[in-house]
This record gives structure tokens, C-alpha cells and sequence, in this order.
């Protein structure tokens, strides 16, 4: 399996697990974290990058197709996605869709809990999780603000 700059520069030592894994599923918990209210343009890219960052056209079509309708549960979504590995970097990749639009609020704090929950995710990583993905969505957004 080739693995692309922009995933290695993204994953590192767990690109290939992350590339192994489920990524229609993957990605339709990227799509419902990006909808929990309505999708946001910075939240739909985020979920976007990564989506043709690590998919192929296909994946992604039967992702949006987990999100027609009346979505799976998250147990349904998540259940295949709980190796160590692609456990953390999907959460990652959750927190950071969620902070796309400058913030996590409430629901979106609540989605995250319950996505960590179903990934069987330590505590500790949980939070050291959010707490680097805040980190760097803050800095990114800093540096955005001098442009203006």
C-alpha cells in the first residue's frame, strides 16, 4: 500500500492502520460530527480533507450514503473502528471538524463524549486529544486573525 505525503504528514506510524480500517464508516462519523447542526462550510472542508486525503471515490459515496436518511447508531459506525490506532485518530480527526468553525459548544462536546465512549478510548486520551486538537485549532485560528 502506497501511503500519500499528506497522510504520512497526518497519521505518521498509523496511516496504515487508518488506511486499512473501514473508511466509509470512517468518514460518516466525520459527515455526522460536521452536521450535528447544520454542516458549516469550514466544518464540511475539514470533513472533506479528509476525506480525499485518505478515500477513494467510492469510500466516500458510501459514507455519504451512511448519512442518508436515518443514520446508523454510533455503535453501528464505531464498532469496527476501535483499534487503538484508528480509535485515536478518528477522534482526532472528530475534534478537529468540530472545532473548524472556532469552537466546540456543548452538542458538540456531548457527540464527542459519546464517539469516544463507543471507541473505548482512555480517559486520559480523550482529553489529551481535545486538549492538543484545541491547542492547535486556537493557534491556527490566531494566525488566520493576522491576515485580517
Amino acid at each position: 500500500m502506497q501511503i500519500s505525503f499528506q497522510v504520512q504528514q497526518d497519521y505518521g506510524v498509523a496511516a496504515e492502520a487508518v488506511l486499512s480500517c473501514d473508511l466509509a464508516h470512517y468518514l460518516a462519523v466525520l459527515l455526522r460530527v460536521a452536521g450535528i447542526h447544520e454542516v458549516s462550510v469550514s466544518e464540511r472542508n475539514a470533513a472533506a480533507a479528509t476525506a480525499y486525503a485518505l478515500a477513494s471515490e467510492a469510500a466516500r459515496q458510501d459514507a455519504f450514503r451512511y448519512c442518508d436518511a436515518e443514520p446508523p447508531d454510533w455503535s453501528e459506525l464505531l464498532t469496527n473502528l476501535r483499534a487503538p490506532q484508528v480509535a485515536a485518530c478518528l477522534f482526532r480527526d472528530c475534534c478537529k471538524v468540530g472545532w473548524a468553525d472556532g469552537e466546540i459548544d456543548p452538542i458538540e462536546h456531548e457527540m464527542l463524549m459519546e464517539i469516544a465512549r463507543h471507541l473505548q478510548l482512555p480517559d486520559w486520551l480523550r482529553d489529551s486529544l481535545m486538549n492538543a486538537v484545541s491547542e492547535q485549532e486556537t493557534a491556527r485560528l490566531k494566525v488566520l486573525s493576522l491576515f485580517s
